[in-house]
């Protein structure tokens, strides 16, 4: 189990809180590392799902055959919902090849382009909850792609501000069908595309953005010093 996972949750709940890796304390080092889930084990019951399904024989098998794995579903900081996809990014060699076998064990095929390929397939883990799973298959490092990158950023926001933040971000996505990375930009007031928006964070000094806004500010903006 990671030693610098973050709890979010709070002392007057009994139910478990969801946890992920401190994306802070490794920040300077490219964040945390999401090629590992054995923090999932300790966490919410959806997180404990999702370690179910993993360790039961999916990711070994996926490992054997790529160069490289990621989890950078929201289940890994907890910002899932109900039929939210396992995303794993897969790095391999030759992703047509690879697609080409998972195709003929069912699983949906779709050619991306740019040799990227998204296998899709719902499982059944030994607790018997079903999960949507999803392969992104590139020849990229996973370390790379949008998906890991949005991931460490939005970890490190949890962990900037706490549960309340949590709790707004968790507001969006339940009442207004918000995805993650919307969801943030909305309450951070990035404006533009979410997706790339968010990767305007990268390299700043988290420590110097500020929500929620201050009393004198509009109440939709979030202070970042650190903007020009």
């Amino acid at each position: 189990m990671l030693t610098d996972c973050c709890h979010l949750g709070t002392d007057t709940t009994a139910a478990p809180a969801a946890v992920f890796p401190s994306a802070l304390a490794s920040r300077a080092d490219g964040g945390p590392n999401w090629r590992r889930f054995d923090y999932l084990a300790q966490g919410n019951p959806r997180q404990r799902s999702a370690h179910a399904l993993l360790t039961s024989g999916l990711w070994g098998e996926l490992a054997a055959q790529c160069q490289d794995l990621a989890l950078v579903s929201t289940v890994a900081i907890g910002l899932d919902q109900p039929g939210s996809d396992l995303d794993i990014l897969c790095q391999h060699r030759n992703p047509a090849a690879f697609a080409e076998r998972l195709g003929r064990r069912g699983w949906r095929l779709r050619d991306k382009g740019r040799q990227i390929w998204l296998a899709e397939q719902t499982l059944a883990g030994p607790d018997g909850h079903s999960w949507p799973v999803e392969l992104y298959i590139t020849t990229d490092p996973v370390q790379t792609r949008h998906g890991w990158r949005h991931l460490s950023l939005m970890a490190a926001l949890l962990e900037r501000f706490g549960h309340d933040f949590y709790l707004a971000v968790l507001h969006l996505r339940q009442g207004a069908g918000l995805k993650g990375e919307a969801a943030i930009c909305r309450l951070l007031d990035l404006p533009g595309d979410p997706y790339q928006a968010l990767l305007t964070l990268e390299d700043r000094d988290l420590g110097r953005l500020f929500w929620p806004p201050a009393p004198f500010a509009h109440p939709s903006r979030a202070e970042d010093h650190s903007l020009p």
